[in-house]
């Protein structure tokens, strides 16, 4: 059995449906974390150096403290303002996640950022294959974004998930190199992976694929090292964001042969029980 092989849900009798059960999220956004005060001129010219001078829309520099821009790829147009202020608390405070992509003193550096920016997409994201483009296109802006010297990392605040300089330049840049696949999306850089507990039983599980119209996938007493949860998650979460599966309330998956796992619906979420997992 192949390694995608072993992500197929037992198909029904029936054709099953092609798309999300729920809606997209339209809007798209992140915030990008600076160590510094890299000043807006610096942004700009990541934008114009990066994509060009013609992607470059529009600036508006009416709001001194919060300079802005327009910024079109491929006909779809991205909104970053400009902070030189900490994030504030009391939107989202980010001391208060301690899971994520980063290491211990990765994160000290992204809690201690001097300044930022607001990255969003309005309206877009109106079905999963729109949804999905936007991603692509807003990942690829940000990673050059990220690229600036005083950048420390990104914070996606639907995934509730902090990302260092590092690992997001990393993800980005293989997202350059697959531009092409259809089959290829940067789930780690959109959907984050937390533990928790559930009675007495330890949960893992994502946090983000609700805003691609899907139910959230949970390990509910899993066994298997971290990692290889992981792998499956963003696996499981590639396989339906790409549109290649939809996992439903009471199909069954085998991750080994002879020990499938079920889904189970409850609360907004998809619990995968049983199978050795």
């Amino acid at each position: 059995m192949g390694l995608f092989d072993r992500f197929k849900r037992k198909k029904d009798p029936e054709p099953a449906p092609q798309g999300p059960a729920l809606s997209p999220t339209a809007d798209t956004a992140a915030v990008i974390l600076l160590g510094r005060d890299v000043g807006w001129e610096a942004v700009t010219g990541a934008v114009e150096d990066r994509f060009g001078p013609q992607a470059l829309v529009s600036v508006d520099r009416s709001a001194p403290n919060a300079p802005a821009m327009t910024v079109r790829l491929e006909g779809t147009e991205f909104f970053c303002s400009y902070l030189a202020m900490p994030h504030p608390p009391q939107v989202y405070d980010l001391s208060s996640l301690q899971e994520g992509l980063f290491s211990p003193q990765e994160r000290e550096e992204l809690l201690a950022h001097r300044a930022f920016l607001v990255l969003a997409q309005k309206g877009g994201g109106v079905s999963l294959a729109e949804k999905r483009r936007v991603c692509l296109l807003f990942t690829h802006l940000a990673g050059a974004l990220v690229g600036l010297d005083g950048a420390v990392g990104v914070f996606v605040a639907d995934a509730e998930l902090l990302i260092s300089r590092r690992l997001y330049l990393q993800h980005a840049a293989i997202l350059e190199k697959n531009r092409d696949d259809p089959e290829y999306f940067p789930a780690p850089l959109w959907i984050s992976i937390r533990s928790g507990q559930k009675g007495e039983l330890p949960m893992v599980g994502t946090w983000g694929l609700k805003h691609f119209g899907f139910l959230e996938l949970w390990f509910l007493d899993a066994k298997s090292p971290w990692p290889e949860l992981h792998e499956k998650l963003y696996l499981m979460s590639i396989f339906q964001i790409t549109g290649r599966e939809l996992y439903r309330n009471m199909d069954t998956i085998a991750f080994t042969p002879g020990a499938p796992s079920v889904f189970k619906e409850l609360k907004g979420a998809l619990f995968i029980v049983g199978g050795g997992v």
